[in-house]
């Protein structure tokens, strides 16, 4: 895969934000609520324009390097990937909304953004797991 152009001074940017990402998707494979397949994708992203050695790592990964080319491919995602991170994202969201969010229009906001979130996930293409 060719890298896309960034900028110089956006590299470091991106290469942390790849670190963070990967660092809560390994997170989420041992906690139940925490998300893996989103973390990872995006960590993915953010390798393939700061570091072509990280993204070819989590790319080719044993583990996970397979969910993440399958969605790049636009292949999709597993079910069980689905409905996880279906039920982590309503989970935080309604506890979100209901304790943590104080304003009723971030409220709203909060909803409206879980709703496409969730929207987005279940009309992703589902890929069937060997």
């Amino acid at each position: 895969m060719t890298a896309p152009k960034t900028r110089p001074w956006m590299k470091p940017l991106y290469l942390l934000l790849g670190v963070g990402a990967l660092v809560v998707g390994i997170v989420g494979i041992v906690l139940p609520l925490v998300p893996t397949t989103g973390p990872l994708i995006i960590a993915a992203f953010a390798f393939s324009r700061s570091s072509e050695r990280m993204h070819n790592w989590i790319v080719n990964h044993r583990l996970f390097g397979r969910f993440i080319s399958d969605f790049q491919a636009g292949r999709g995602i597993p079910r069980k990937s689905k409905i996880v991170a279906v039920v982590a994202m309503t989970a935080a969201f309604t506890y979100s909304i209901g304790w943590v969010i104080a304003l009723t229009v971030l409220q709203v906001l909060m909803a409206a953004i879980g709703i496409w979130a969730i929207w987005y996930v279940l009309h992703l293409p589902t890929v069937q797991v060997e």
